[in-house]
């Protein structure tokens, strides 16, 4: 993205607001002045998972990068005939970020950039270089540049990276851009949602059969929040900053690979600074924590252990994680049909979240925890036997507020 600051327009920001005029800039400080007079604060959000995909990496290093027996390897059965290099342009890579149904284009999909350029981003990887693990230092990936060509130095094969290049043009850093934005937008806070799962498993570090250790990941993430940390203070001093985090982001040993296992406790272990300006004191909106989109597809091993497979288990086992990792964080729900396991394909081993399993996580788990989110307020919930937006935004709310007059508030249904 890029933003002037005190230029109040959307036009090169990702919004899509509006497709003219100031694209739709004073509608959208508007609507967040009206919500923020009504007691919510609104925060803006940079990533994603379109927004963090790769394709050709995530469908050769993450997907079709530990053999055939992974969980979405069907995609490059269907789409690539069972070989990984019939996985191209065309058929965006096995279609490995995004389903045909979805009419996605590569042109959809970005990643987060490093911006060389930027004397913030160079004091945010300082800190990083500072306190880096001497066997693994830091590498920055600056021929990876959004619009550019990119040689795989592994294969030898040469793509475009997703995103746009403009910041890189205009010598501008995004992230510094982002937090000129909130601000000028009235904001109350600014959202990382980091989900390069591509990134830790090109850049992992170990032997050929594993376990690996993601040093790289780890420090471009911190990177980031550095970047971001140093523009709040500078621009923006009362900005929160929160970012969602992997149900496996505390995980402690080193990983099989897939879902940048243990991220969020290697940058709490390495940079714990990061860590505490998002969930502690007067800048923390929150590490989020993603427990859905979870499977209990045994031929995977995708459940944590045997004992814990239901979701209720699953969704405890993983925050259990983040406490013993001194994290503080919120817990998170899913309403509707999960994203993962793909409802096409393996529909059998979803665990979607019903209003049995909603009390049961609030009564076990979410009493441990001061805070929750779920995704999404008006995602469709397609069957009565899910527990729906009003249902989980007054139980969490309850649980959550003691009971506040805002509880018993409904949410209108989908379009």
């Amino acid at each position: 993205m890029v933003y002037v600051p005190n230029s109040t327009t959307l036009q090169y920001t990702g919004l899509n607001a509006a497709t003219s005029g100031d694209y739709g800039f004073a509608v959208v400080r508007s609507s967040i002045a009206t919500l923020k007079a009504a007691g919510v604060e609104v925060f803006l959000s940079m990533g994603g998972w379109n927004y963090n995909c790769f394709p050709y990496l995530y469908a050769r290093y993450s997907v079709g990068g530990y053999g055939t027996s992974t969980p979405n390897y069907w995609k490059i059965e269907t789409f690539g005939k069972g070989d990984i290099n019939n996985c191209v342009d065309s058929n965006q890579f096995c279609y490995v970020c995004e389903p045909p149904a979805e009419g996605t284009s590569l042109s959809d999909f970005e990643i987060f950039p490093e911006p060389e350029h930027s004397s913030t981003w160079v004091e945010a990887t300082k800190k990083v270089e500072a306190h880096a693990d001497s066997t693994n230092p830091p590498k920055w990936s600056y021929d990876m540049v959004p619009g550019q060509a990119w040689v795989d130095s592994k294969t030898g094969i040469s793509v475009t990276v997703p995103g746009n290049g403009r910041y890189a043009t205009l010598k501008r850093d995004p992230y510094q851009d982002f937090v000129y934005l909130a601000k000028d937008l009235g904001a109350a806070g600014i959202d990382i949602d980091y989900e390069e799962f591509w990134h830790g498993d090109y850049f992992k570090v170990g032997d050929a059969q594993g376990p690996w250790i993601l040093p790289q990941t780890t420090y471009k993430y911190a990177a980031i929040i550095y970047d971001t940390i140093i523009n709040i203070k500078n621009i923006a001093p009362t900005l929160k900053l929160s970012t969602p985090a992997g149900a496996v982001g505390a995980w402690s040993t080193p990983w099989w690979g897939g879902n940048l296992k243990g991220l969020w406790y290697n940058v709490k272990q390495m940079y714990p600074d990061t860590i505490t300006f998002m969930s502690v004191g007067p800048n923390a909106g929150g590490i989020n924590v993603m427990t859905y989109d979870l499977s209990d597809n045994p031929q995977f091993h995708e459940c944590p252990d045997d004992n814990d497979c239901p979701l209720d288990k699953q969704v405890a086992f993983y925050m259990k994680t983040y406490q013993d990792a001194g994290i503080v964080a919120t817990v998170g729900y899913e309403i509707g049909v999960p994203a993962y396991p793909s409802p096409e394909h393996d529909a059998a081993h979803q665990l979607p979240l019903t209003p049995t399993l909603l009390r049961s996580i609030v009564s076990q788990t979410q009493s441990q925890f001061k805070g929750a989110f779920f995704w999404e307020l008006f995602k469709s919930q397609n069957s009565t036997q899910y527990a729906s937006a009003t249902d989980v935004a007054q139980t969490l709310c309850t649980a959550v507020l003691k009971g506040a007059p805002r509880c018993k508030g409904s949410l209108p249904p989908p379009l």
